[in-house]
């Protein structure tokens, strides 16, 4: 009986270790992420991004995807999914030659992020897909 609460015990204590670990993990993902945003955000006409940047705003609580701050963002993993999104967007359309450092630690951190295994590649395709239809949409309305 002894025996058995403590195995229960060890089990939760480690997953309580696992659970906060992963937490960590994201808020370091974001706040790099938030810092690559910080470091572009002057060098690039921020209108250009908007309706990119509009759709990433709906998801982020209490500020924008250019001043992500708060516990409840930082550790969220879909914050870190749209930070990544938005980020890609914008070197796909900015000059391959411009923020070279910035795409190399983007890469780091897509890497770290999917091997945290938060969400599935395919819900990842999904939302990113999502994303861009949302883009296309709104585009097409602003150009008219």
């Amino acid at each position: 009986m002894n025996t058995e609460k403590y195995v229960a015990r060890s089990i939760e204590q480690f997953h309580i270790k696992h659970v906060r670990h992963l937490y960590r993990s994201i808020a370091g993902i974001n706040l790099a992420l938030a810092k690559i945003h910080k470091s572009i955000e002057r060098k690039i006409d921020k209108q250009k991004y908007r309706v990119v940047t509009d759709y990433m705003n709906q998801f982020i609580s209490y500020t924008s995807v250019w001043n992500v701050k708060f516990v409840s963002n930082l550790e969220s993993p879909e914050v870190a999914m749209l930070q990544i999104f938005h980020l890609d967007y914008i070197f796909q359309h900015e000059q391959n030659e411009k923020f070279i450092s910035e795409r190399t630690s983007l890469e780091e951190l897509k890497d770290k992020f999917y091997q945290l295994n938060t969400y599935k590649l395919d819900h990842i395709k999904r939302r990113k897909q999502k994303m861009l239809e949302y883009i296309a949409t709104h585009k097409n309305q602003t150009d008219h």
